[in-house]
Parts: structure tokens; C-alpha cells; sequence
């Protein structure tokens, strides 16, 4: 896919806000069951909070990277190499931080900041997803980046890379580098690249419908205009499934 096709994509599926996205990805109405349930790992919980309201509805290729508190004698990746695969990387790209430390550590240390990330976002981070605390985030606002972290700090102390572009798990969601990542204040979901064509397809057809079902409940006024636009909507979202041959 050229990068200008890619960009084109990318910019379509940001038109949509992450719960729609989720809800045309996940088991059920007119969607494309790519998981059931929240043991799959598809979707952040709510220990993660966006930082920047403004930026609206994200979408990016995951770079991933491992970290935790320095190792003696452990030789782990530079964040060097990590400049390397942000550049590499199909844009924009989503930059996925799993911190691997205790709860009391891992929200006392920073795992990014303001002159490192503008480097970043220079070479294509547009985002960044962290289990743990980050800074600076005014400065990162500045330059347009999303952020969904539990939370901010005012200093940072010693850590290192223990893996780049592995799988990771980030608040309940797995992902692997390269995976697509939709991002907004309600929170992410992560999909295969593969199934980009098919989700945009999917996502405009549940627009028209939803569209349709929302002129319905606006002109609800009586209890049983309520009740009948609310079976017309829980009908489009459970259908019933087609049985297999």
C-alpha cells in the first residue's frame, strides 16, 4: 500500500470515535466479530486516561517497546534503535509502552518526556500508550500528540529498554508492532493492517444504519415511541445470528 493510500485510510478511520470503532470490530450486529469479549485483549480498560481532548479520534501503526528498572550486565536495546524502527515504521505511528515494575515504581517513574518525544513525533509518533507515568505533557500537546497514560509526573528516574517491537499488554490490550491502534478520550482498540479495508467498509455501513436509528429516537417523545426506538436499536445491534450450513 503506498503511503499516500495509507494516509487516506488512516484519515477515514479517524472520522469515527473509538467506541464505534470497537463496536463495529467486536461480536455482534452488523460487524465483523473480530472478538467477543473483553479476555481477548483487544481494548484498554479504564486505568488509562487521554491527556490531550483536543486531538479527537487517533489512528496509528504500533512501534512497541518493553521497559523496566536497569538490569546489571543486561546489554537491552538503545532508544537509538528505537528512533531507528519509529522511522522505519509505516506513519503515523502509535508508540505502545508496557512498563514492567511494580505498581508503586511504575507509576513514580517517567517513561517519556518532552525533548525525547518531540524527536519522536518528528519521525512520526502521533501517540503514545503507557502503563506508566510520563511528563511534560503540556510540551506534547504542543506538537499535537495524543496521550493515554494513568497519569503524569514531574521527574523521572533510571530505567531501561528490555525489548522493542515485541508483543506487549497495556492496560488489558495486547498488541503486536504493526498492529493499527484507534485511540480517542474513550479509550483504544487495536486491529490487524489486514483488516483495515474490511473495518471501513463495515464502519459505513453501521454509520448509515445508526444514522437511521438515531433519526428514530429524536423523534421520540412518549413512553412507547421510547420503547419502540430502543427495540429498533437493540435489534440492530443483536441481531440474530445466520446459522451456519
Amino acid at each position: 500500500m503506498s503511503s499516500a493510500n495509507r494516509n487516506e485510510k488512516i484519515a477515514r478511520l479517524e472520522s469515527y470515535p473509538s467506541a464505534f470503532i470497537a463496536a463495529c470490530l467486536e461480536d455482534g450486529h452488523r460487524r465483523m466479530d473480530a472478538y467477543a469479549s473483553r479476555k481477548d485483549k483487544w481494548y484498554t480498560d479504564c486505568t488509562l486516561k487521554c491527556q490531550n481532548s483536543d486531538a479527537g479520534p487517533r489512528a496509528g501503526y504500533a512501534v512497541t517497546m518493553r521497559v523496566g528498572l536497569p538490569v546489571e550486565d543486561f546489554q537491552g536495546p538503545t532508544r537509538f534503535d528505537l528512533l531507528r524502527l519509529i522511522d522505519e515504521s509505516p506513519k503515523p505511528v502509535t508508540l505502545v509502552i508496557q512498563v514492567d515494575e511494580p505498581e508503586p515504581t511504575r507509576n513514580a517513574d517517567s517513561n517519556f518526556g518532552g525533548q525525547y518525544g518531540h524527536i519522536c513525533n518528528i519521525l512520526g509518533v502521533e501517540n503514545v500508550i503507557c502503563n506508566g507515568a510520563i511528563r511534560d505533557v503540556e510540551e506534547l500537546k504542543s506538537f499535537g500528540m495524543q496521550m493515554m497514560i494513568p497519569g503524569t509526573i514531574a521527574s523521572t528516574a533510571p530505567s531501561m529498554i528490555y525489548e522493542l517491537n515485541g508483543e506487549v499488554e497495556v492496560a488489558g490490550m495486547k498488541v503486536k508492532a504493526g498492529d493499527i491502534i484507534h485511540m480517542d478520550m474513550d479509550g483504544a482498540v487495536k486491529f490487524a493492517p489486514e483488516m483495515l479495508d474490511n473495518l471501513l467498509t463495515s464502519a459505513a455501513e453501521e454509520k448509515a444504519a445508526e444514522d437511521e436509528t438515531n433519526a428514530i429516537i429524536e423523534k421520540a417523545k412518549t413512553l412507547d415511541e421510547c420503547l419502540r426506538a430502543y427495540e429498533i436499536c437493540h435489534a440492530r445491534c443483536h441481531p440474530p445470528k445466520a446459522e451456519k450450513a
